[in-house]
Formats: C-alpha cells, structure tokens, sequence
C-alpha cells in the first residue's frame, strides 16, 4: 500500500498533470479485466487498437492490411534483444518501408510514419498505465506486472518499476525486476531462465525508470545498474515549472517526470538523442543524452537560430572532465539536422592531437555523416590522400573532422625534447577559404594555449563561421576565463552551459579524486636550493618561457630519471599498489618526467613483481591471498610513449616497441579475468610521460603515480583520467612524488591575492572534488558516529560503542546482538543500517593503510561485519551480504568472522538435519530462538516449495502466519508449534504412494481451488485421478519436445490443453478457473522441468 501511495500514485499524478492519459488501476490487487487496459487480453504487451488508430491518422493513405503489416513487423521480430531493441528504433525514427504502394498517390513502396516529430508532437497519443499485467506462460511465474508501462502510439516506450523507499536496497531491487522483466538478469545459456519476463515489452524500449520517490534514475536496455542516472534538470525553461531548490531530493522524481516524459522532450529524446555504439571492449551499447548534455545541446540551438552576427551564435561550453562532451557534439550535429533553419549548416569538428584523433572519428561517425577521414591542414605526405582544408570552400551541407597538428612541422615531438634539442616550434598559416556565415565550428580544449594560436588561424580561413569551443577542466583565473571566452565571440566570461565537477560527482557520472602527498628524500648537496630552482623555474606562464628556462636547467630532467630516485618512488608505489588498489581489481597508471624515466619505472616495477610475489608466496597458507597471488603471476606493466628516436638506448627502443603493439591499450581497459579467451587483460600497470594524458577513457584505472611537473590546465586534464565511474570504484586515486601538490593553489595558477578572490568560487568546487586524503579521517568519524546514533537513537538499544570496541563482557555481547536481531525484524531498518553500514566501510577502505585507522577502526569494522552475517543468518535474508564492501576490506571481515565459527555463507538446510534441530540452542532467550525458528521454517518453504509446489508452500505459509496470530507473545507455545510444523512439513516431504514424480505438486493446486478435499477423501482421490490419468498424460507428451520453453507456440498448446481437461474434470472451480489453474500447472512444468524430463527419458528407457 505504501508503494502505491508514495511513489506510483504520485508518479501518475504528475504525468497527468503535464497532459499523459493515465489509467490507474489503483491498489486494488491482481488486474483481471484486460479491457481496461485498452487491450483484449492479457497476453498483449502492446496496445493495437491505440497502435491502429493512430498510424491511420499519421498516415491517412494507409489500408487495414498495411496498418497490420507494420503491426506485424514490429510484434514478430527475432534475435538478441538490444539488436530486435535497434531495429525497433530504426522503424520509429525513420518509418517502415513497406512493399506495395500507397493507394492515395501510387507512390510504390512507400514509408508508414509511426511518430509525429518536432512541432506536430502532440499528434503522438500518450498513455501511461498502472498495473500492467502481462502473461508469461511457460515461465516460473504466470504473469509478470510493471508498476507503469508508458505507450507512446500504442507502444509501451517506457518501463518503471516503483519501491518503498523504506525496503531494503530499493533501488536495486527496482532494477532488478526491470532486468527480470526484459529476460536480461541472466545468462542467455540458462535454459531455466531464458524466458522469466516478456523481453518483447522491451523492443520498443526507449529507456526505463527505478524510483523510491525521493531518487530517480533511467537507464537504457543495455544499462547496468551503475550507468542509471538522475535527471537533474528541466529544459526547455519553459518547462520548468517548479523550484527545484537546494533540496532537491524531494522533488527528484516530479524532475525526472518534468525533464523527459514532457510530450516535446520525449518524442526529441527519441529522434535526436539516442544511439547505439560500440565500445572499446568490442560490446555494443544503447546511449541516451544525460540532461547535461540535452541541456547544453538545446541551449546551442537556441543561440545558432537567434544569433545575428557570429558572435552571437558563439561561445563557449563548460562541461566536466567524463561528462560525455565528444557525445555533446554528435547530438548537436543530429539535433541541427532535424532543425530547419540549421540543416544547411557546413560543420566541422576539430582536433589538435593525434592521440585523439581515432576516437573523435569514431563519435563523429555516429551521427551517420561522418567522413572515412580527417581533414589536415596540409597535405600530410605526397601518397596520403588526405582532404585539406581548402577542399572547404564549397557549401556542401556536410560534417567534417578537422585536424590541426599541435606543433605543425614538429609535431611528433614534446615541448621536452623541443627546449633540449633547443627547436622553435613552427606553426601553420591559413589562407581565407570560405567566407560563408552558414558555417560551425566544434573545437574540444579550447582553452588550450597552443590551441588558442591555431584556432585563430582557422578562424581566419573562416572568418563568418559560428565557432563553439568545449572545455572540460575549469579555468582557475578571470584573464583565463575572459581571454577563451572572447576567443569565440564573447565580451565576457559567461558560458553557453556549466555542468562542474561535482555536479558529476552527484549524478555518479564520475568520481572525486583524493590525493596523498609523497616526500623523496634527495641525496643532492643542496636539495633546497634545488626545490626553489623547481619553483622558479615551473612558474613560468606560457609555453615559450617554459621551453627556455628547460634548457636553461637540464640537469632537471637527469635527477628527476635517475636510477636511485626511481628504484624508490618504485618500491614505495608498487607497495601502495598492492595493498590498495590491485586487492580490488583496479589498475594504475605512472606518469614520469621524460621517455627514459617512464621506461626505468617499467623495468623497476617488473622486479618488484618478481620480488613481491616472492614474500606473498612465502606467507602461512592461511595469511596468503590467493587472489593477489594469482594477479601477481600474471601481472604486465608496459611502457606507452613517444617516438625515442633510432639512436635511442635499447632498452628504451624495446619499451617503446612493445608498448606499441597491438591490443596494449584495449586489454588495459579490461577487467583483470582468468576466463578462457580472456588471458589478454592482465596489462595492469602503464608507464608515460606525455601520451594518455588527455582523452584516454578507463574506468578500471583508479590510481595515478605522479612524478611530473604538470600544473594548471595540463594537470587537470591529466588527473581527471582516474575519475570515471565503475562499480566499487568510489573514488579516483593520484599519489603525488614530484610535488606538485604542495602548494596546490600555485599548481593552478593562483599566484596573488587577485588570483585568488577571482577564482573563489572554481577553488572551493576543485577543493571539494579533488582534496587531500588526510582530510578523509573527520568524516570517517562522522560516519562511525552515525552508525552508533542508530543503534541508540533508531533500535533505541544502549551500549554500541562498548559492543565495537570490545569492552564489554561477553554476557553484555551476547546480550547485545540478540536485542540488535530483534530489533531488525523491520525490513527498512537492516535496509537504514546497510546504508550507514556501506558508507563507513567505503571510508575504511580509502584509509585502509592508514595506522591510526587501522588501531581506532579495523576491530569496528570487524564487529560490525560480524553483526551483518548474524543478521542475515537469523532473517535467511542475503541482502545482508556486505556485497558493497570493496574485496579487501571483506577479506579483512571474512577472516574474523570466521574465526567466531559464523559462516559466511548462506546453505540450504534440510528440514530434519541437526543444523535445523540446533537453532534453538544458538540462543538463549525464548523470543530470539521462536523468531529464528519462524525465519528458518519461511526460508525452507520459500526455497524449497515456493516455485516447484506452490500449493504447498501456500498451505505451510498460512499455517505459520495462524500460528503467529494465535500465540502473540507466547513465545514457548510458538516455539512448540513451530517445532510440530516442522515435523509435519518433513513428512509432508515424504513420497505419497499414489504418486509419482511431481504430481503431488500439481494435486496439491488442485487442492488449493478445491479446499473440500482436505476434509473428503474421495474428492481429494477424483482430483489425484484427474492428475494422473488426465493432466500428467499431457505434460509428458509435450515435455518431450527439444528446447520446449524456447518454443512459445508449443508451450501454449500444452496449456490449452491442461485447460481443456480442467473444465472438462466435473469441478465447477476448476472449470471457472481453468485459466489460472492451468497457467500454474504451466509454471510448475517449467520451475521442475530437470525431473520432469527425468521421469520421461526413464519411463522411455524401460
């Protein structure tokens, strides 16, 4: 009831409000009508009368038989769902070609439109509907309902799936029945599983919604849980009709509503904000626009249509390091294409680095104009082939990625290798080339400086030309932020759109960055003076200077690659590797100074490999870590650079070559596996100095080693490769042994007091996003805190710190947990307490090494574990599994927990076994042992009878909820009923001689309709006659077939045909009820199919 009232009943409140016909079913339990659905029955996952009427009125050439064409070729469709979910996209987007002609205008094979787009939007008729049951014969339960099912034309575009916010993980478990509804939770090779829900509600799918009311998220078919996203935002303005505030929490769900279920931003979602791509891992995906990015897109169109001169139509964009800008601009690209007055527009995409050069293709491509090449300013090279510029000068309406090489004629070498080999960077000169205003221009970077130069030069072969600069990393000083903003056309520093670093932080689109700072003791004379030689030299300002005062001071370069100084921060790295990060299955990346220091770091790091899993090996067995172990023996560290040059040592050209081989990049992305076909993912540590830097995408790298001088802009971008999200990732990692870090507001380019007061507002955000992990330790004060406040002021049971630090006596202990059980009989408390619990023990994780958290919190963390797998064990409830930890701070619970003689995991236990018969003496008050036995006796029947005799879990299950009713407070008399239950539900168990097999399981539905038989014998024979004379003949004519649940047609003629014996048996229950009965008996077929198919090859066999 609680569910309806709180989330699904507000949720439909507010789509009526912003003009969607609702039909609410209410709470009244199971839909029986399906009329009221707008369908003939319930076996229809679309609405065709909807469907009919509506393409008739889009398309007012169409006959009855080509409207049922396209009913057909959306309905009948086969293969993967995420390829059928595609080519379901494609026919709303584009229309269905049909064979044939339209009948109006002779036209042959015309298209059938099946949505209205742009300003006709509201031709689309909307429905959303609650309660929507849908039948699933043949799978482990009848029907399956959605708490709301949105139809746009008659197709249901939308599913959410509605919890208490006071269950446990309701989030979780929200996305866990959107999976199970669409046959996605689990393996394609399961046959048990394969078909659970009605994956064809699901071909027409735009994206889905989970929500608890106060938290909403959407995610795409393809979507795992941790890529659901909040929709923070309403745009058009027009739209935003409500104070979204600093509480916004309690209108999360009214946003959502508001931001993408509005009749003109869904419909647009649909046909400018979807794709499919593939990603690195080879794997293809669905992708719907974040509202950042339909925000910052829509905020463009506004400005390219009301824009007189260029400079109005300009500007700049400031969306966060992993915010999905490359995603940004190919939406803006099918956003103007679908925009009458922009579709005219030349486009041209433009990149300053090789490195990026290959992925910018590949999201420009996704726009579906992409050219197979990039355009160069010059001619790389007399046999290339490659477009130049000057190919632009036509107005072909077309898009073209432009690459502008960063140092022109030397561009294969770094600003290093330029001051040592004392080179002047020469730059490109460009020609006027196209003068027309019907021109954009998308650069990534702006703010770069060398990029500033180039920029202007492309400006001036493009003189009228919009130009839109995106930036992901926030320019820290006002001369910084007014000199980019001027550069495209504006007078000021404002931005088109913001979207910050921890506004993605907030919507889980990335991570925040902690860093530690790392002393390396120098063994140079003078260290100091060397230090403030550092200073001076680093607090040049522009890259010329920079270049100088490097050659100025070579000596630099050869201490910061010297043998010594690397062996150390080598040895001190791979330990905090090994203790922190690879435990977890993350990956790191080490950024030196030069080429020669990256490959010294790699040569290091391998020894301290071999070195390491030396001691790890030589550890007590009961010490070792098989995991690490196992990592350590298949551990990779490779070298990804710059060309050396041919006169380059050898062990540098042999780094050099390997780190260039095929694969090197890809299989670092990978997840660490030991799967067969999968041995390619062991590259776990990567040594550079100036590649990878920027625009290099691994959500599994979480820690940077840092012993580069890189400041402002370049050092951003450069930590931000360590803040992508990935599940049990929380935070991104950087270890700082250069020093850059020290004084951190220098590191940025805040020099005076002005510097400062401007850039207030940016350093308080970076502070709050990027911080020093020894401020960490408050708030994992905090979080313990809260944690012993619920204890006392929610369970209202005294004594927590005493029960965590250990300083109570064992009777006080003992006496302590039982009262905690009794008080999590509430499902939203050991819910409130897994969320407090999952936030402490994140923090343990981050401070994992620290010493004093180790002293003050380590045996907290241990007793608190331990409490978790009581809990779970006495409510038989898994989600108490610490299945939020990260791997090493569970190992550390794990091992303690175990020593007590807790198991760690759940087991069946058999009805009769001494396991069961002990509960009670595994406590000592009469309340706790009657509550373990009734949480014992509900699991046994819930796993043991709830899908393979439903009959006679049904039967058990009242007699527990009787017995409950009958002897309140009483706890002796339950604990003797249950204990009488216990041994009824064991004979129960043993074999009925009229029987055979399963049949017991389908007499006792019968049974469950009919209740006389439990009083009369010879109703209770006809109905155990009906079973194994009419029914059972039935299912082992059918169960024979090959892949049997694969086979829809042959499932349903099973059915029908238990159907027809049921109204055919003499019962008027069970001919009433012939439907459901029969869709029991179906499941039932499919929950023990393995003895089914059993019985009838041995049956055969004799």
């Amino acid at each position: 009831m609680s569910e309806y009232l709180s989330v699904e009943k507000p949720f439909l409140e507010k789509l009526r409000e912003i003009g969607w016909r609702v039909i609410d079913h209410g709470n009244n339990g199971i839909p029986q009508d399906p009329t009221v659905s707008l369908r003939t029955n319930f076996n229809d996952w679309a609405l065709k009368s909807v469907f009919s009427e509506k393409v008739k009125d889009l398309n007012n050439w169409i006959t009855d038989e080509q409207v049922e064409q396209c009913w057909d070729k959306i309905i009948t469709q086969h293969g993967k769902l995420l390829e059928v979910n595609e080519s379901t996209f494609t026919m709303l987007r584009k229309g269905i070609p049909l064979e044939g002609k339209n009948e109006a205008t002779g036209e042959e094979n015309p298209t059938v439109q099946l949505v209205a787009f742009g300003k006709d939007y509201e031709k689309n008729d909307f429905t959303a509907i609650n309660q929507f049951r849908i039948n699933t014969p043949g799978t482990a339960k009848p029907f399956i309902i959605p708490d709301i099912v949105c139809f746009v034309n008659g197709l249901p575009w939308i599913v959410i799936e509605c919890k208490d916010e006071d269950v446990a993980e309701p989030m979780s478990e929200a996305f866990d029945q959107i999976q199970r509804y669409a046959n996605l939770r689990n393996d394609e090779e399961d046959e048990y599983a394969e078909v659970e829900g009605k994956e064809q509600l699901y071909y027409p799918n735009l994206f889905s919604v989970i929500t608890h009311g106060k938290e909403a998220r959407f995610g795409t078919i393809s979507s795992d849980f941790d890529f659901y996203y909040n929709w923070r935002d309403i745009f058009p303005e027009e739209y935003r009709t409500i104070d979204i505030g600093d509480d916004e929490q309690s209108v999360r769900q009214e946003v959502i509503i508001r931001g993408m279920f509005n009749k003109e931003i869904l419909i647009d979602l649909l046909q400018n904000f979807t794709l499919f791509m593939t990603l690195k891992a080879g794997n293809k995906i669905k992708v719907l626009a974040r509202y950042n990015q339909y925000r910052a897109t829509g905020k463009m169109i506004e400005r390219l249509k009301a824009g007189k001169t260029w400079q109005e139509r300009s500007g700049v964009i400031w969306h966060t390091q992993g915010s999905g800008k490359s995603l940004t601009m190919v939406f803006l690209v099918k956003k103007m294409r679908s925009t009458f007055e922009l579709k005219g527009f030349k486009i041209l995409m433009v990149v300053d680095r090789l490195d990026l050069e290959g992925q910018l293709l590949a999201n420009a491509k996704l726009t579906g104009e992409a050219p197979e090449k990039p355009i160069a300013t010059k001619s790389r090279g007399a046999n290339d082939n490659y477009p130049i510029l000057a190919d632009l000068a036509d107005n072909t309406p077309d898009l073209n990625l432009v690459m502008i090489h960063k140092f022109g004629d030397n561009q294969q070498y770094t600003p290093e290798y330029l001051a040592k080999h004392d080179l002047v960077p020469v730059y490109e000169k460009l020609e006027l080339i196209n003068s027309s205003d019907k021109i954009l221009i998308l650069i990534d970077e702006a703010h770069r400086t060398q990029g500033g130069d180039m920029n202007a030069a492309l400006f001036q072969a493009f003189p009228n030309a919009s130009r839109i600069g995106f930036t992901g990393t926030p320019l820290m000083k006002k001369t910084d932020r007014l000199s980019t903003s001027q550069r495209f056309g504006q007078p000021d520093e404002r931005y088109i759109d913001t979207y910050k670093m921890n506004d993605a932080v907030s919507d889980h689109e990335t991570v925040d960055i902690k860093y530690i700072g790392k002393v390396v003791t120098s063994d140079l004379d003078d260290s100091e003076g060397f230090a403030q030689a550092f200073e001076e030299i680093f607090n040049a300002r522009t890259e010329k200077e920079r270049l100088e005062i490097m050659k100025r001071y070579g000596g630099m370069e050869a201490y910061l690659e010297s043998n010594d100084r690397v062996k150390r921060i080598s040895e001190d790295l791979f330990a905090h590797y090994v203790t922190e990060v690879l435990p977890n299955g993350f990956k790191a990346m080490v950024v030196s100074s030069s080429i020669t220091a990256a490959c010294r770091y790699s040569v290091q790091l391998r020894k301290l490999i071999t070195k390491q899993l030396e001691i790890e090996q030589a550890k007590p067995i009961d010490e070792q870590d098989e995991y690490v172990i196992n990592r350590l023996n298949k551990l990779q560290v490779k070298t990804v650079i710059s060309s050396p040059g041919n006169n380059a040592e050898a062990y540098i050209l042999k780094e050099y070559k390997e780190g260039c081989s095929k694969g090197v990049l890809e299989s670092f992305c990978k997840n660490y596996s030991d799967e067969i076909g999968k041995e390619d993912s062991n590259i776990g540590i990567l040594c550079v100095c100036d590649r990878l830097l920027t625009g290099f995408d691994a959500p599994i790298l979480q820690v940077m080693y840092l012993d580069k001088n890189l400041r402002e802009q370049n050092l951003m971008q450069a930590i931000a490769r360590v803040n992508r999200t990935k599940k049990h990732k929380d935070h991104g990692i950087v270890v700082d042994y250069f020093g850059v870090l020290k004084n951190l507001q220098k590191a940025l380019g805040i020099y005076t007091d002005q510097d400062k007061e401007e850039a207030k507002l940016e350093l308080d955000d970076f502070d709050k996003y990027f911080s020093n992990i020894a401020k960490e330790k408050p708030e994992l004060e905090l979080r313990y805190n809260a944690l012993i406040q619920f204890f006392s002021d929610t369970l209202k049971i005294a004594n927590a710190t005493g029960y965590f630090d250990q300083t109570l006596s064992s009777e006080d202990d003992t006496k302590f947990v039982n009262e905690v059980l009794e008080a999590m009989k509430k499902v939203e408390y050991r819910a409130k307490f897994d969320t407090l619990l999952g936030r402490y023990l994140s923090q343990i994780d981050l401070l994992f090494s620290e010493v004093d958290v180790q002293q003050a919190h380590w045996i907290r963390a241990k007793r608190l574990g331990y409490l978790v797998y009581r809990i779970g064990y006495f409510f038989h409830d898994k989600t108490m599994d610490l299945k939020f930890a990260s791997r090493k701070v569970r190992q550390l619970i794990d091992k303690y927990v175990k020593s007590t003689g807790v198991d760690t995991k759940f087991s069946q236990m058999e009805i009769m076994s001494d396991d069961f018969v002990k509960i009670k003496s595994d406590y000592k008050n009469q309340k706790s042992q009657a509550s373990a036995i009734e949480y014992a006796l509900r699991y046994h029947i819930k796993v043991i009878l709830g899908s393979k005799d439903p009959g006679l879990y049904q039967k058990f299950n009242t007699s527990i909820n009787s017995i409950l009713q009958t002897y309140k407070d009483n706890w002796e008399a339950q604990i003797s009923e249950f204990e009488e239950l216990q041994k009824e539900l064991a004979s129960g168990e043993k074999k009925d001689t009229r029987f055979k097999s399963v049949q017991p399981a389908f007499h006792n539905i019968l049974t469950s309709f009919v209740p006389e038989a439990e009083k009369n014998k010879e109703i209770d024979d006809k109905l155990a006659k009906l079973v194994i004379e009419n029914i059972w003949p039935k299912v082992c004519e059918y169960i024979k077939i090959d892949h049997l649940w694969k086979k829809p047609a042959e499932t349903q003629k099973l059915q029908d045909a238990m159907a027809k014996e049921l109204r055919m048996s003499g019962f008027k229950e069970l001919k009433d009820q012939n439907k459901e009965i029969s869709l029991q008996f179906q499941n039932l077929c499919k929950s023990n199919y393995n003895e089914l198919l059993k019985f009838v090859k041995t049956k055969v066999a004799n």
